[in-house]
């Protein structure tokens, strides 16, 4: 699984757009390379695009970034939790929720 790495990924490169962009990417290839997985990292890539489309080229601020990724952090470990315990109903349950969340606009009130 490269949840972790994908996290990492998003944490080591700033938390920015270029670091959405990249996990974007990671998560693209998770999704070839863990196929029984592909929903999730699907699910992640959705998540960095809401993130770059909310965000766009206006000014965020340290705090936004840092609820998004908060956001995306529980998203990204709620999926893991899930796969490692493997359960498939709460895997479902978690997917679900994680696809509606990807839904919702991104609030970057502070």
């Amino acid at each position: 699984m490269m949840f972790d790495q994908i996290l990492e990924t998003l944490r080591d490169n700033g938390k920015s757009g270029a670091a959405y962009t990249k996990t974007i990417a990671l998560a693209e290839q998770a999704m070839k390379d863990d196929a029984e997985r592909a929903v999730a990292y699907g699910l992640l890539c959705e998540l960095g695009e809401r993130f770059l489309e909310s965000t766009g080229r206006l000014p965020v601020t340290s705090v936004q970034i840092d609820k998004a990724f908060e956001e995306f952090s529980k998203a990204t470990n709620d999926l893991k939790a899930a796969y490692d315990k493997g359960d498939a109903g709460e895997t479902l349950q978690t997917v679900n929720a994680i696809a509606t969340l990807s839904r919702t606009p991104l609030d970057l009130s502070a």
